[in-house]
């Protein structure tokens, strides 16, 4: 299974920041069960503008995630995840090293990959 993941993260080690109040995103690619990183998307300060309500800050923070599948943060609202998830991202909030984070992740989707593959 192939996939982007967008790592909220200040130093880009560890996923260290709140989805909301993130100010960039660290998107890596995985692929076969490894994953790399492609790019730093800086979050525009127009995003945190207190002038933008809640709901736009959160619609803003989305369409820049545009093209991922998962997102991993260290903190984030219900509205925020939901929102995510109606928009076909899923949150995870954690709190360790982007390495380890992502281990993780890949480990989770491949069982669900085995428990959701057709019986022959």
């Amino acid at each position: 299974m192939n996939y982007k993941v967008a790592v909220a993260s200040s130093d880009g080690k560890f996923v260290n920041e709140h989805f909301r109040k993130a100010s960039q995103f660290y998107i890596y690619k995985v692929e076969d069960g490894n994953y790399e990183f492609m790019e730093l998307r800086k979050v525009d300060d127009i995003f945190c503008c207190e002038k933008e309500g809640h709901y736009d800050k959160i619609l803003s923070i989305v369409k820049h995630l545009s093209g991922c599948r998962i997102v991993l943060v260290s903190q984030i609202g219900r509205e925020a995840a939901v929102f995510l998830n109606r928009n076909g991202i899923e949150a995870f909030d954690i709190n360790q090293s982007i390495d380890e984070a992502l281990e993780k992740l890949i480990k989770y989707y491949s069982r669900i990959d085995k428990i959701n593959k057709p019986c022959n």
